[in-house]
């Protein structure tokens, strides 16, 4: 089971990791267009701001790929293996299905302003407000501690790395992927 929980790369793997992956991807952004919920930086969720249907569709692709990029090219450079472009892609599909839960998390979350006047104004004039935020923070936490370790997983298996290299690359990788994603889906608003 705990194979299955946090490494199942080592049953599913390539094209068909990458189809279960699209597949959840989807799923979250039709839940997120309905809930204007945002994954709008590879390891960020965010509710509240309007935007056309489409954009709920290219955002988890935008971090998907922003990820996938350096992943691949920091494999190619560590590993004396043959990476394929393919087991990347798919495995690191996958590795973001908790970011489902997430989704189904922030739907609990209530609907506040953009404004962040208001946002305070609200929270100040509502305190169960903050309450349920907090609560709502708190158990995303492992859904996304989750992801962050099916990620490394999914990189160390399909590039075959280990130890320090596989670490820092990983660790290089995630914060080129949230700073890369961050700039395209901003510069797209």
């Amino acid at each position: 089971m705990k194979t299955w929980l946090f490494n199942p790369f080592k049953f599913i793997a390539g094209n068909r990791a990458l189809l279960l992956g699209i597949g959840v991807m989807l799923l979250s952004a039709i839940v997120c267009s309905l809930e204007t919920i945002h994954l709008d930086g590879v390891l960020d969720v965010h509710k509240g701001r309007e935007a056309p249907s489409y954009f709920y569709f290219i955002e988890p692709l935008i971090d998907w790929l922003c990820l996938v990029i350096p992943l691949y090219i920091f494999g190619k450079s560590f590993s004396v293996s043959a990476i394929r472009f393919i087991d990347v892609a798919g495995t690191s599909a996958l590795a973001r299905y908790p970011m489902f839960f997430v989704v189904l998390l922030c739907m609990l979350s209530p609907n506040l302003p953009t404004d962040e006047q208001k946002i305070l104004n609200t929270i100040q004039t509502n305190p169960h407000v903050l309450m349920q935020l907090t609560v709502i923070g708190i158990l995303v936490i492992p859904f996304i501690v989750w992801t962050v370790a099916l990620m490394y997983n999914a990189y160390s298996l399909s590039a075959n790395l280990k130890g320090p290299k596989a670490v820092w690359s990983f660790i290089a990788s995630v914060v080129i992927a949230e700073i890369l994603s961050k700039v395209i889906i901003n510069s797209i608003i």
